[in-house]
């Protein structure tokens, strides 16, 4: 992922004022200037994060593509790696949005935080600040999560009204690998080569891969098999933290098109053998059935 694949930005044809974003909030504003000529090459301006850059450009693609290299440079060194996911260690709910990010950051690394809201102010841009705290605390956590310190998931909740978010939305996320890092029974790579003939495959469907239903799944019945009680943790210490499979209760020949998975309903924590088990042949174990053949 770069920064073309972050920032989002407005068409700006004749108009006097574009803007580039990041998930609804503005990190670059690129300005034309009104006393401009043909021959001058100071015609577009550009903010980012809300500060003006020295430099100006003749063309609006050139602007872009300084800003740009701003962002992906300043962005980083907002939050480190190791801020990140130290903070992301102490948010309760997985997966998080935003906002629970930024309330376990103030407490995780109040000196951080105090120094993000002497710059830029605290609050949205709903609050009436053009680059905010809260901007600053996004951008750093989609670049970080384009270098797999954490997931960005494509689900959103509505923006807490008290946060003066300026986007109606607002993006949750969750840790490297969907909370889990569920590496699925007897799966191998999709190229290589195989010495012992053919490859067996056990299948498995996209809502048991999806990184956001997996984590809320796991937020809500925690990491212990519901076939054998196997607690990864337990057995083997800190590298087995957070690791649990998903299995989905609704055979595949029963999911429709338009189907949308509900992760408490539809969804259940099991340990890679037990996920095997229920999947080795047709009809496929129910909970139940499985608990009965491990007690």
């Amino acid at each position: 992922m770069n920064s073309d694949d972050i920032i989002a930005f407005e068409a700006h044809g004749h108009r006097d004022k574009s803007e580039g974003k990041i998930d609804g909030l503005t990190a670059i504003t690129i300005s034309k200037n009104e006393n401009h000529t043909y021959t001058n090459d100071g015609i577009y301006s550009v903010h980012v994060f809300g500060e003006e850059s020295a430099e100006r450009f003749r063309k609006v693609k050139d602007a872009r593509a300084a800003a740009q290299k701003t962002v992906a440079s300043r962005v980083p060194s907002l939050l480190t790696d190791d801020a990140i996911t130290t903070t992301m260690s102490t948010v309760g709910p997985r997966p998080f949005h935003t906002g629970h990010f930024i309330d376990a950051l103030r407490t995780a690394f109040p000196d951080l935080w105090k120094s993000l809201v002497a710059r830029y102010g605290e609050g949205g841009q709903g609050a009436g600040t053009h680059y905010s705290a809260f901007s600053a605390v996004a951008h750093a956590l989609h670049w970080a999560a384009s270098r797999g310190v954490l997931d960005k998931l494509e689900d959103y909740v509505t923006a807490p009204a008290h946060l003066n978010w300026g986007s109606p939305v607002i993006r949750y996320w969750t840790g490297p690998g969907g909370f889990s890092d569920q590496v699925f029974p007897d799966e191998v790579p999709p190229h290589g080569s195989y010495l012992e003939g053919a490859v067996t495959t056990v299948k498995v469907n996209k809502y048991e891969r999806s990184k956001g239903a997996r984590a809320a799944c796991l937020s809500y019945y925690g990491t212990r098999c519901q076939g054998c009680d196997l607690d990864f943790s337990v057995r083997y210490g800190e590298r087995g933290r957070n690791f649990m499979h998903v299995h989905h209760l609704l055979p595949l020949k029963e999911i429709k098109k338009k189907y949308k998975v509900d992760p408490i309903a539809d969804l259940r924590p099991v340990c890679p053998n037990c996920h095997a088990m229920i999947h080795r042949r047709e009809p496929m174990l129910s909970i139940d059935e499985l608990r009965a053949i491990v007690k």
